[in-house]
């Protein structure tokens, strides 16, 4: 049986948790071999240092690239190479066109990474040097023009780790509304701010914000608590939240999105309230298992009625928690990857 080896973007990198480490698992506990090279500092800059300092990318890129450069010299003639998003963060394809020389490799992208100034030229250059794609959501691979060696498996969670939360009997101020992101996501969030503002100001309800830096003076007026992201405590922190919120603008950008924050809600039997756009319309089912409001005042009416009705929070987030089990778990998704690694030959 070859050797599934996975090159990530970073240790903190949400996609590389998501659709790397916890894929990784999945398929080890299923009888296949893979090891993960993962760049530190990452792709992305990681560092141990505080905010802000921890965001300067630049100058730490050229050092990932060599880090992932490093990671090809012990790879296999058999090995299967699994890249998830590019490797470095640079307009060339050279690093992976080394790993993937004489070799079978799966490229995956779960956001419309394609954007921006050179970016399609590259993902067009990934998709066609890689013997099959997955993408996180349909509309990606139409978008590139891939859908003949496309499988598309959606960002899943793992359903015991996210395990079923129960309802609290609370009502009003005790209420907790909550959202979580990375920092330059805040901008999403505020597409929600005259409906978000109404219903605080209307039930009292607390507003609960987990990222990885503090929130734009517009969502801290409303009194908002910031929790600092951490992996350690992340389904603790999101436990916190009684209601969760995922709104979106609708942009080319965002319609590459696949829901991942809604469906963390989603299986930990929390309601959430989902822009209708990129992958949410196919995660919920409206007024059934969450909600898709289209209007300020439609975020409004339902953040006010779940706020107080702690039996209405229970059923969506029943139907919810189903839903997650069904279709956006790692267990309900593992057939597909271990059917991409036998196309390829990889489990013979």
């Amino acid at each position: 049986m070859a050797r599934v080896v996975f090159f990530l973007q970073g240790h903190k990198v949400p996609a590389a948790r998501a659709r790397g480490f916890l894929v990784a698992d999945a398929l080890g506990q299923a009888g296949v071999t893979c090891e993960l090279r993962v760049p530190y500092p990452s792709v992305y800059g990681d560092t141990t240092l505080p905010y802000p300092w921890s965001q300067v990318r630049t100058l730490l890129r050229p050092v990932a690239a060599a880090v992932q450069l490093a990671h090809l010299r012990d790879l296999r003639a058999d090995d299967v190479i699994y890249f998830q998003r590019p490797m470095v963060e640079f307009p060339i394809t050279a690093i992976e066109r080394l790993a993937a020389r004489g070799r079978k490799s799966v490229f995956d992208f779960d956001d419309a990474i394609f954007l921006g100034f050179g970016n399609r030229r590259k993902v067009a250059r990934l998709i066609e040097l890689a013997d099959h794609v997955v993408t996180g959501n349909r509309y990606l691979a139409e978008e590139m023009g891939a859908l003949a060696k496309t499988t598309v498996i959606p960002t899943v969670v793992d359903a015991e780790k996210f395990a079923m939360q129960p309802t609290r009997d609370r009502r009003g101020k005790d209420v907790v509304i909550g959202w979580t992101g990375l920092r330059g996501n805040y901008p999403q969030l505020l597409t929600a701010l005259p409906g978000l503002k109404r219903a605080l100001y209307a039930t009292g309800a607390k507003l609960l914000l987990i990222s990885n830096g503090p929130p734009p003076d517009e969502l801290a007026a409303l009194g908002a608590t910031y929790v600092p992201w951490s992996a350690a405590t992340e389904v603790a922190d999101l436990a916190a939240i009684d209601i969760g919120l995922m709104p979106l603008p609708d942009t080319p950008f965002t319609r590459g999105k696949c829901a991942f924050k809604q469906i963390q809600y989603m299986a930990l039997g929390r309601p959430g309230l989902a822009s209708p756009v990129g992958a949410n319309k196919e995660v919920v089912t409206d007024g059934v298992d969450g909600y898709l409001p289209t209007s300020a005042d439609a975020w409004a009416e339902h953040l006010i009625a779940l706020v107080g009705d702690p039996d209405l929070r229970a059923t969506i987030g029943r139907a919810a928690r189903a839903r997650v089990e069904s279709a956006y778990s790692m267990a309900a998704v593992l057939p597909r990857y271990l059917s991409v690694l036998d196309r390829l030959g990889a489990r013979r």
